[in-house]
């Protein structure tokens, strides 16, 4: 649906305004290149910013009444949405492997969170609702009502490019808002397939529309969108580089953001943990889709009385566990392979595993020890399939060293003593915590919540609908 080929015959993805293929020269495209071979696998329309505004101007006006549909419509869409999006583990396979050269099965992995996001999203639409609080005046009567924010701009990376786009699309919808969908320069036909579901589904053309630029572009295309008087929230995700750009825009124009950055997600192995449990787990949450996940596992801390056992335990398993897929492209890989040889030199030692390629774009997982504390991999997320050991002598201690990073999206502690883990947890600053499980679990029911530098807002069910609506006081007097 929607591709377009150029005069030479190049599959070309459009970008998509009110349901129309916008018509641009064929100067606006580029190439989108598979990582792993270097291939151009087809090209892409770059949105100028003169489409940004129409894309705005799009969704504001079919704004005025998709924020009047009934609870019931919008929750209707949105389960068409999750039974459609069931049936395209294969047509996403087709388009997120050659575009970001994942695992073959992470498509299915995407189908599956996606649907569910979407369907928890789709349960929690009657959240929708206001309130009658006291009114302090005789016969004067309060409502409290939750309207939507209006048309927002949602900007999705490419590392799960469907359970991400769809999570957050989900939301601004089901609150009554209109979206201006930016997707990622590097999957932009993964990315088109979720608007396909969407229309799909039968989403009026408008409520959401979908555009890519080229890196060349994006910087003035995004700032003209946050700028427009109809803009009136931003969602995004991706690194806190970019996320510190997009808030400084933002904050010149009064937008509120909601945001979901990096992590060096720690996992804390307490003495009285399972350790085999701890070490499978740990491994399987540092080296799934090559450890470019948010939530993965980068810093493993352990009790020194149990240092050892774990470190053995922790060794086999990540050799019988290989890495999945590859780095999204060439820079990608090389800033990994860098970030973990720059610790090397400042002094750390691999436990398994080292900075080797394994192919054009993809590295050895690896396990490092004496991490120095001036080296990047000790404060920066590496996004490799790679993790930091570090042994303490205390709980205190363990917390401290946890703690002392500047992200706060996911952690996990693993012991038997669950009321130690709990209390553990409530000191952890981490928006999301684990006890006796891996910091990449998914609640869809729960809210996923950026904290310090991983971002501000949550997404996921109730929680992500509200962070699209705004609360209006009225008093009514006879």
């Amino acid at each position: 649906m929607y591709l377009q080929r150029s005069s030479s015959g190049a599959v070309v993805v459009p970008n998509v305004i009110g349901g129309d293929v916008v018509s641009l020269p064929e100067s606006q495209n580029f190439p989108v290149i598979q990582g792993s071979t270097g291939d151009a696998i087809h090209c892409a329309q770059s949105a100028t910013v003169d489409v940004g505004i129409k894309a705005v101007e799009t969704a504001a006006e079919v704004f005025k009444a998709w924020r009047k549909t009934p609870l019931s419509q919008r929750r209707a869409v949105l389960n068409k949405v999750a039974d459609i999006l069931e049936t395209k583990a294969e047509e996403l396979a087709k388009r997120e492997i050659p575009e970001t050269s994942c695992d073959p099965h992470w498509p299915e992995f995407e189908v599956t969170y996606a649907s569910k996001f979407v369907r928890e999203t789709s349960a929690n639409v009657s959240t929708v609702q206001g309130s009658i609080p006291d009114s302090e005046v005789s016969g004067t009567t309060s409502l409290v009502f939750r309207e939507p924010v209006g048309v927002v701009l949602t900007i999705i990376p490419w590392n799960a490019p469907t359970i991400l786009a769809c999570r957050g699309i989900a939301a601004a919808l089901a609150a009554g808002c209109t979206v201006v969908f930016k997707a990622s320069e590097l999957c932009p036909w993964t990315h088109q397939l979720v608007l396909e579901v969407f229309t799909e589904a039968g989403l009026p053309a408008g409520a959401l529309n979908k555009i890519q630029c080229s890196r060349a572009d994006g910087p003035a295309v995004t700032e003209a969108i946050i700028s427009h008087p109809a803009l009136r929230e931003v969602e995004f995700i991706g690194s806190a580089t970019v996320g510190r750009i997009i808030g400084s825009i933002a904050g010149k124009h009064l937008k509120p953001v909601l945001m979901e950055l990096g992590d060096q997600s720690p996992v804390i192995v307490l003495e009285d943990a399972d350790l085999k449990a701890a070490a499978e787990n740990c491994v399987r949450a540092t080296v799934a889709h090559h450890g470019q996940i948010c939530f993965g596992t980068e810093r493993i801390i352990v009790h020194q009385k149990v240092a050892l056992e774990f470190t053995q335990l922790l060794v086999e398993a990540t050799k019988a566990m290989p890495s999945a897929g590859h780095a999204i492209t060439v820079e990608a890989a090389k800033r990994a392979h860098d970030i973990l040889e720059e610790a090397v030199a400042d002094g750390a030692k691999y436990l398994v595993g080292n900075a080797k390629y394994t192919g054009r774009t993809s590295l050895e997982p690896s396990i490092l020890t004496d991490v120095s504390s001036k080296s990047r991999l000790s404060h920066e997320e590496s996004f490799a399939p790679s993790a930091t050991l570090y042994v303490v002598k205390s709980d205190e201690e363990a917390l401290a060293l946890a703690n002392n990073t500047p992200y706060g999206l996911s952690a996990s502690v693993f012991t038997r003593n669950h009321v130690k883990g709990l209390a553990l947890a409530r000191d952890l600053e981490f928006g999301q915590i684990q006890i006796n499980s891996h910091t990449m679990s998914v609640n869809v029911s729960a809210p996923q919540t950026g904290f310090k530098g991983s971002g501000w807002g949550s997404n996921g069910a109730a929680y992500g609908i509200g962070e699209f609506l705004f609360s209006k006081h009225v008093s009514l007097t006879p």
